[in-house]
């Protein structure tokens, strides 16, 4: 009888040990299972996409709405969509207001002068993440918000996130 039962465990540990070898090749190795989160180390510019367009997009609001002027029939906190063809370089070749744009024609019309009073739009550090043709969503400012410095605004949309 102990031999049955010695016998019997030999055989569970060697099923045991076959088992955590079919696990160990067939599992994925460590560094695939975890992946870094992408940006979390810039040394390499292709982790860093999703902050450079992040910025990229940003800095073109920016380079807008500090051209931009609207008038005094533009509620605040209105938004508006864009669709903006442009060239390398920042050129723009086309921009209109598209759906969803909550501005009367004299705020689209005021929007897309700033537009094309901003170009050259931002590009020059930008190029891998640079797009030919994009939606842009645009925030109408209150009037207080264009006097901010960036260092409020940009706290501001931290606690708004």
């Amino acid at each position: 009888m102990a031999a049955f039962a010695a016998a019997r465990n030999s055989r569970l540990a060697w099923l045991a040990a076959v088992a955590a070898m079919a696990v160990a090749a067939f599992a994925p190795p460590a560094a695939a299972r975890r992946p870094e989160p992408m940006g979390a180390d810039c040394s390499q510019p292709e982790r860093c996409l999703p902050q450079n367009q992040l910025r990229y997009y940003e800095l073109l609001r920016e380079n807008i709405l500090q051209h931009w002027h609207p008038p005094s029939s533009v509620a605040a906190d209105s938004t508006c969509t864009l669709d903006l063809r442009q060239l390398p370089g920042g050129q723009v070749v086309a921009v209109k207001a598209v759906d969803p744009c909550d501005l009367d024609e004299a705020g689209r019309s005021s929007l897309l002068a700033a537009v094309r009073a901003a170009q050259p739009l931002p590009y020059e550090g930008y190029e891998q993440v640079f797009q030919r043709q994009l939606r842009l969503n645009l925030r109408a400012q209150e009037p207080d918000e264009a006097e901010d410095s960036r260092v409020k605004r940009w706290w501001r949309r931290l606690r708004e996130r």
